[in-house]
């Protein structure tokens, strides 16, 4: 299999604009988020981001994603490749409105490349990642409402 997909999600009782406050807030980030601490560079598509990425069980992990799509209250896409065919990955981070107080935080993540046949037990990790992300952001938006 050449290619794998990460679909997490979770509903928030905020609106999308309140829950992208918090998203966007990269300096605070370490203040909520054990998975990703660590966000630094300017959120504006074509540009590079350093982040830092604590899957449990795994080493911290340090990656310069580009940012491909950026639409506010919506979604930030950013990812990167290495050596441009052996990996490609992108990640998304969705808000969905189900109503006026409430969305849908998604974070997707999409594997592709021959590298991915050795990456299962780093994707069963990250998806845990990603829960635990998922939660915390619940918890940081619904506590400062």
């Amino acid at each position: 299999m050449l290619s794998r997909t990460i679909d997490t999600w979770i509903d928030i009782e905020a609106s999308p604009d309140r829950i992208w406050d918090v998203l966007v807030d990269f300096p605070k980030w370490s203040t909520w988020n054990s998975f990703i601490p660590l966000v630094e560079g300017i959120l504006q598509e074509g540009q590079t981001l350093k982040i830092q990425v604590n899957p449990p069980g795994l080493k911290t992990m340090t990656f310069r994603p580009k940012i491909f799509s950026l639409t506010q209250n919506k979604e930030i896409i950013w990812g990167g490749s290495f050596l441009g065919i052996v990996y490609r990955g992108e990640h998304l981070f969705l808000l969905e409105s189900l109503n006026e107080n409430r969305t849908r935080f998604r974070q997707i993540e999409r594997f592709h490349g021959p590298m991915v046949l050795f990456m299962g037990s780093m994707i069963k990790k990250t998806k845990k990642g990603y829960h635990q992300m998922n939660i915390a952001l619940k918890n940081r938006v619904e506590d400062v409402e």
